[in-house]
Formats: structure tokens, sequence, C-alpha cells
């Protein structure tokens, strides 16, 4: 695949997130059967802010080349796999339901995809 492919859509794969748990926290929340404090709609807000940024960063160094590129890369197989042990271990001591593990599919389809592209790099 290519990297600069790969690079926009993770851009897109976390903009949308990422402006959903600005806008609608409460939402996003109640999909996994979670409350809505405000401690928590702070945290899901301060969340999407971040995925925005990094959507921000993988869209527009898209065209990188060389070691920028594979940083870029990396640095995103790096994030999918935290988020993937983040949320087995939520699953294992049970904060989230077995079923919620089907969030998976996101990180490690994204995972798959930067690894791809880095054999392109």
């Amino acid at each position: 695949m290519r990297p600069s492919l790969a690079l926009s859509i993770g851009a897109v794969a976390a903009f949308v997130p990422g402006i959903a748990g600005i806008l609608v926290p409460e939402s996003g929340l109640s999909a996994f059967g979670l409350g809505t404090p405000t401690e928590a709609l702070i945290q899901t807000r301060d969340l999407g802010v971040a995925l925005m940024g990094i959507g921000t960063i993988n869209w527009l160094a898209r065209d990188a080349v060389g070691a920028p590129l594979r940083g870029l890369l990396w640095g995103n197989i790096f994030f999918q796999v935290v988020n993937i042990v983040v949320h087995v271990w939520e699953v294992v001591v049970g904060l989230f339901s077995a079923w919620a593990a089907a969030v998976l599919v996101l990180p490690l389809g994204l995972m798959v995809i930067y690894a791809l592209a880095l054999r392109r790099a």
C-alpha cells in the first residue's frame, strides 16, 4: 500500500471520531454503556482534540518521504498497538463488556495498513 494512502486513511479514521468526541461525547460514551458524568465528558472531548491533531498531522504529512515518513508510520503503529493493549486490558478486568471488544477492529485494521505502507516507505 502506498504510504500516502495509508496516512490519508489514518487521517480520516482519526479525524471523524475526533469531531464526534468533541461535538457529541454523550452519544459516544452511551454507545459503550458508559455514564456521562462531567469528568467523562471532559476527557472524551480532550481525546477528540488529540484524535483531530493526529488526523491533521497524518493528512498534512501524507507526502513525506524517507526517515520522516517511517517515523510517522511507526508512530501510528505504536499508537494503534497501545490502543489495542488498553482495550484488551479493559475487557479483561471487566471495565468493558466482551462485545465492546469489537472496537478493536479499527485499530487492528489501521495497524495492518500502516505496516503494509511501512514496507514501501
